[in-house]
């Protein structure tokens, strides 16, 4: 080389992966002056799809393939402190292969904050149960609190949960306790929101359904966790269904 000429030579980052070019001048007598970590071989051709690392004779790369898939990612552990392009492009590759996976998980190391992807591990009966168990007393608690209903056997579908309750109850002792009311009833909206003209006799009577559909749900939820706990394996607790639904009075009627 002609002195003061520049030539583009392949950089390494502190791990030894090629992270792009960099210019070197040639000194007085024409030979070039290698930066740190600057190698005088001819760059590796980029497919978007390798890191490339320097061989261990330094005239060289060994291609090393981007992982595709999170099973590839077990056993890579990423440098908290590292800020290299390759250990960047590995933590996106992390978070997008883990991101809607059930198999794998990314985990970060509480001392040194380093990153890895391990595969989750299978779920014992025992805790499988626990979950059923924890999703029964979510399911019950929304559908008591603010979902239940009950096919009433006067002909239209009510709210029966506690709001319901506390509802139902007030107007059966403003009712009771005017006489004029007795006699033409009061209007009651549904669980649809429509009005009814309900009688005193006819808002005890729903009164009672309502109760009686609290009374249901009860039963049903210790007839689901009962099958829970009698469960033996985990396809057995995954059949079971959490679900409750209308009582249904309208066969009553």
């Amino acid at each position: 080389m002609k002195p003061n000429e520049i030539k583009e030579i392949p950089h390494v980052d502190e791990d030894g992966y090629f992270d792009g070019t960099v210019a070197c001048m040639a000194d007085a007598r024409g030979a070039l002056m290698l930066g740190a970590d600057c190698y005088d071989i001819a760059a590796p051709e980029d497919d978007g799809k390798h890191f490339y690392k320097i061989a261990a004779d330094k005239n060289g790369w060994v291609a090393e393939a981007i992982p595709t898939t999170a099973e590839e990612c077990v056993g890579i552990v990423l440098d908290h402190h590292k800020q290299t392009e390759r250990i960047h492009k590995l933590r996106t590759v992390f978070d997008e292969l883990t991101k809607n996976s059930t198999t794998y998980r990314l985990v970060q190391d509480p001392e040194t904050n380093a990153r890895s992807i391990e595969k989750i591990p299978e779920k014992t009966v025992e805790e499988v149960r626990t979950e059923k168990m924890r999703a029964l007393d979510a399911a019950f608690m929304s559908w008591y609190e603010d979902g239940a209903t009950v096919v009433s056997s006067l002909g239209f579908e009510a709210d029966s949960d506690q709001r319901a309750i506390s509802d139902v109850n007030g107007l059966v002792t403003a009712v009771e306790a005017q006489a004029t009311l007795s006699d033409s009833g009061v209007i009651f909206m549904d669980a649809h929101n429509e009005g009814h003209q309900l009688t005193l006799d006819q808002l005890k009577l729903l009164q009672l359904e309502i109760i009686g559909a609290g009374s249901a749900a009860y039963q049903e939820k210790w007839k689901l966790r009962d099958a829970i706990e009698k469960a033996k394996t985990k396809e057995e607790l995954e059949k079971i269904e959490i679900a409750f639904h209308p009582a249904d009075f309208s066969k009553a009627a």
